[in-house]
């Protein structure tokens, strides 16, 4: 819901701004908590974009993998229009780094990514 979105007269984006922001400060009621989350809020809409573009390129390196037997994606590759050999280099400088997710790293390291 964008901040300045209003619902029946009231500032909806607002108050879902307040909620998320009292949910982060570990304020908000455990039963509020609950109630938003089966409506279907995200606490935290950047990191679930963020989230949904990785999910987006590591299926992409499901895919070239499936057609090279390989994941080593050279650094210049594209996958459908997608700089997916770039990606693929900032997964390994991150890992290289310490600062990969280690939920991601799991998933790289399942489809067969040699570090």
């Amino acid at each position: 819901v964008p901040r300045k979105h209003v619902e029946g007269g009231e500032n909806l984006g607002s108050w879902l701004s307040l909620q998320r922001t009292t949910y982060k400060e570990g304020k908000l009621e455990k039963p509020r908590q609950h109630r938003l989350e089966k409506l279907g809020v995200i606490w935290n809409p950047r990191a679930a974009v963020e989230n949904r573009k990785w999910m987006y390129k590591f299926n992409l390196l499901v895919k070239f993998k499936e057609r090279e037997g390989h994941c080593n994606v050279p650094k210049r590759h594209k996958e459908d229009d997608q700089n997916l050999g770039n990606w693929f280099s900032q997964q390994k400088q991150a890992h290289g780094k310490g600062t990969l997710d280690p939920g991601r790293y799991r998933k790289l390291k399942e489809l067969g990514v040699e570090w």
